[in-house]
């Protein structure tokens, strides 16, 4: 698409736009001097110094998303807390799967709010709300664990852990995406890759600092609740105080307003939303956001909001990420209890299984963060290019290319696998090779919510990522309750059926094969499913490959 308004005006060669204007100065004499067109002139010194300030700006900016998405993982260690909410407070799987989902509805179902938050007052305005979100939340999650209080009171706590992690997530991915435009796949996959090293760290710290001898006189350690979620609640304070003072959008002094639009005007060009980018884009004479007027971007945002929701396509590639990050999410709640269930059962009541757990944490969080960052890479360099009709050379044009959706579908392709082990029995007969279950489940959902978002901001622009990543965001919340209650009706079932007996286990504690088996099987197709639906959006009937689109 070419607009006029993108053409130089008339009588204009272009020069005088770098600086290299002739000037004569009359100083009382018959001679005048004559400024090389080489030599800088004042404005250009001024361009260069504002061009290295902005420069530093947006790496300290960036450098502080990163931390925040360090920081922003904690609600990923919740398999360290299960089997002590399972002692101590006596809740049942069923239970301890609805304070997961509590956290998991604060982490999607509030991604909109937030992401318009982020797109229309910028990511250091949610830096603060993360603030009224997790202090209070982990404050008062530690008074119910101290004070043995019923579920329903730790599933709030958690419900409010969760809309803080995912507002101080979305303030790092968004001032990444926003201030690095040109790699964005590289953009969107860094922080995310330290959103999900976080709970590596963080396990760590748990498993050195803040261990206390069991309440049952065994002599093992267990994790101290109430230290540790007064930790995090002081820790994410000052992170969010951080954030609300760094994390700002400058505009790329490397672009100019051209390459801008066309960086950001969403790629179905056939939309009328695509329209009125050209038409925005030439209205304003500079790339940096502060420039446009607020009421303009609001109604711009707006109108995204709108064509994003009316495409069918969004739909269909929504629907395999809510039966991806389903099951993904599920296992991560529920793998304390899956380690305890695969385990011998004089081992698993001998032992709170906290430092084996922890290990597996860090083992997702590793996988899963190698897996962001080498999907980020080979969505860039891989992937069909989305610079709006660049010129490249013979070399360049015959580099080989693969599809983000085939990627996606690939990488989902680890978690299917994952399941399908777990459900065929394998690992109960050898548990001492979990290790292979917690390495493709964190590659697998690594690397689908890294492409996912990517996708998105291919197909439908990064000016209003943190909406329209935030829509599709709220349905993993329904995929962790489904998949969370299923493997806690299993669960629950064959933990009363063993415990029926007058040789029952007790503590609804559950053993073997059959606790999990089905589980497993029905996560397995909900992978298959996905990848069904992630191929008709990509070349179904109306898909992006027959509206032109190379995603």
């Amino acid at each position: 698409m070419s607009s006029p308004l993108l053409k130089p005006a008339d009588g204009k060669n272009g020069d005088e736009f770098r600086g290299g204007r002739n000037l004569s100065i009359s100083a009382g004499t018959s001679r005048s001097i004559t400024a090389s067109p080489l030599s800088p002139q004042p404005s250009e010194i001024l361009s260069i110094r504002r061009r290295q300030r902005l420069k530093w700006q947006r790496y300290s900016a960036g450098a502080c998303a990163l931390v925040s998405c360090l920081s922003a993982g904690s609600i990923l260690l919740y398999s360290l807390y299960t089997p002590l909410f399972q002692r101590h407070l006596h809740y049942s799987q069923m239970q301890i799967n609805a304070i997961a989902i509590a956290a998991e509805l604060g982490m999607y179902l509030l991604v909109p709010i937030f992401g318009w938050i982020c797109d229309n007052y910028g990511p250091d305005r949610l830096s603060i709300v993360s603030i009224f979100l997790f202090v209070p939340g982990y404050l008062s999650a530690a008074y119910c664990y101290n004070n043995q209080l019923p579920y329903m009171a730790m599933f709030f706590s958690f419900l409010l852990i969760g809309s803080g992690t995912v507002s101080m997530y979305l303030t790092g991915i968004t001032t990444c995406a926003k201030n690095f435009t040109k790699k964005r796949g590289l953009a969107l996959a860094v922080p995310i890759s330290a959103f999900g090293l976080s709970p590596l760290w963080m396990s760590q710290v748990a498993n050195s600092f803040f261990l206390k001898d069991s309440d049952d006189g065994s002599g093992t350690k267990e994790l101290d609740i109430n230290r540790i979620y007064t930790f995090f609640a002081v820790y994410l304070l000052a992170i969010g105080l951080l954030g609300s003072f760094f994390l700002k959008i400058y505009p790329d002094p490397d672009l100019d307003e051209i390459t801008l639009r066309g960086e950001t005007a969403p790629l179905l060009t056939s939309s009328p939303t695509a329209a009125e980018h050209v038409e925005y884009g030439a209205a304003v004479l500079s790339n940096d956001p502060n420039d446009i007027p607020p009421a303009v971007k609001r109604r711009l945002l707006n109108d995204d909001t709108r064509n994003f929701l009316s495409d069918p396509t969004m739909w269909w590639f929504a629907a395999g990420v809510f039966l991806t990050a389903g099951p993904g999410e599920s296992f991560i709640n529920n793998m304390g209890a899956l380690i305890k269930t695969i385990q011998p059962v004089s081992r698993s009541l001998g032992s709170p299984t906290g430092d084996e757990t922890a290990t597996h944490v860090g083992i997702i969080a590793v996988t899963s963060t190698v897996a962001r960052l080498f999907s980020g890479f080979l969505s860039d360099y891989l992937g069909p290019p989305v610079e709006p009709a660049p010129v490249r050379d013979e070399q360049e044009s015959k580099r080989f290319r693969i599809s983000r959706i085939m990627l996606i579908i690939i990488f989902a392709g680890f978690m299917q696998v994952a399941y399908l082990i777990l459900s065929s029995g394998y690992i109960q007969l050898h548990p001492q090779q979990f290790y292979v279950i917690s390495s493709l489940i964190g590659i697998g959902y690594g690397a689908v919510f890294t492409l996912s978002p990517t996708i998105v901001s291919v197909v439908w622009g990064v000016e209003n990522l943190a909406t329209n990543w935030g829509i599709i965001a709220m349905l993993p919340a329904g995929g962790a309750s489904v998949f969370g209650f299923l493997f806690a009706a299993v669960y629950d079932s064959e933990a009363k059926r063993q415990n029926s007996g007058e040789h029952g286990l007790g503590d609804g504690l559950c053993f073997g094969l059959h606790c999990y088996q089905k589980s497993f099987a029905g996560m397995a197709a909900s992978c298959m499913l996905a990848m069904v639906l992630w191929a008709w959006g990509w070349r179904g009937r109306g898909g992006w490959v027959a509206r032109g689109v190379s995603v």
